[in-house]
């Protein structure tokens, strides 16, 4: 029993007529007839019976029906889930993302995804850095967003992201009648910074040494965020990555914190994460090219975070 053959006796049966299933299947009625006639020697029993010139369908043909209608729909199923498929509306995607863009950045963005692809289903972990490198290249997740380290050179270019950082100052802080900051400007300066362990704490002491200035830590965190409740409360100035200001700025009102820019730049060199040697589903590229275009908007704007506030 081929599919062309269960296609004509389904035909026949929600017909009734052997021309009228040829009409709906744009055949020939002897080409039906003759489907019709084949399947009935294989199967080794009769199918329809011709009382004054009507098909009556016997009992074994009503059984037989109820498994190609299931078929048939099933095919449906298949053919529905293939057009998902391909209009990037079906699948299951398995993201990692570094601590600070998890907060706000990421589920904003996985939201709007979501939202845009109600059949898509999702699964976004926060981890360090370190460990969503890891996961990415041991296949745990479809793509992952993290902080890029020597190590970690082969990724494309078009997957690296060097974002300046700039400084958030309360509002009322004489500091913030300037337009760009140093080490110079800040020296003794209360700040808020992140834990000794990460990048941008580690090239801004460099910085400071270098010029001869004293970096005055007055708070830790491990993450931004809850530094800028530090900011608004005038406790401390902080350095930071634009991805975290425009969190900040998505859920925080003008007025209290300001943001400058700092020179020498400190740089947040970040960047998405594949599995090597595995083909990406199309609901992983999609969302890629929705989370690098954020990307390059946050990076090549820098007025979102410098007019904020004025």
């Amino acid at each position: 029993m081929n599919l062309k053959q269960m296609e004509a006796f389904r035909a026949v049966m929600l017909t009734g007529s052997v021309s009228q299933a040829a009409k709906q299947l744009f055949r020939t009625q002897p080409a039906v007839s003759m489907m019709i006639s084949s399947l009935e020697e294989q199967i080794g029993f009769q199918l329809f019976e011709r009382h004054k010139k009507r098909l009556y369908p016997t009992p074994e043909a009503d059984y037989l029906y109820k498994e190609i209608e299931g078929i048939f729909n099933r095919i449906q199923d298949v053919s529905q889930t293939v057009q998902d498929i391909q209009n990037k509306q079906y699948g299951f995607l398995r993201i990692g993302c570094m601590p600070g863009p998890s907060t706000f950045f990421m589920p904003e963005l996985l939201a709007d995804f979501l939202e845009e692809h109600p059949k898509v289903q999702a699964s976004l972990q926060t981890r360090t850095s370190d460990m969503v490198a890891e996961w990415v290249a041991s296949k745990q997740y479809d793509l992952g967003l993290a902080e890029i380290t020597q190590h970690q050179s082969q990724l494309a270019d078009e997957n690296r992201f060097t974002l300046p950082c700039y400084i958030a100052i309360h509002a009322d802080n004489p500091l913030a009648q300037h337009e760009v900051l140093n080490t110079a400007l800040i020296d003794n300066e209360p700040m808020i910074t992140l834990h000794p362990d990460h990048m941008i704490f580690h090239d801004l002491l460099k910085q400071f040494e270098a010029s001869g200035h004293r970096m005055n830590v007055r708070l830790q965190t491990r993450f931004y965020i809850p530094a800028m409740t530090f900011v608004e409360r005038g406790l401390g100035v902080c350095v930071l990555d634009p991805i975290t200001i425009n969190s900040y700025q998505g859920y925080a009102s003008p007025g209290k914190v300001v943001f400058r820019r700092f020179d020498p730049e400190i740089l947040l060199k970040i960047g998405i994460f594949y599995p090597d040697d595995t083909p990406r589903s199309m609901i992983t590229n999609a969302f890629s090219d929705q989370l690098r275009s954020r990307l390059i908007e946050i990076r090549d704007n820098p007025q979102a975070c410098l007019d904020w506030g004025r």
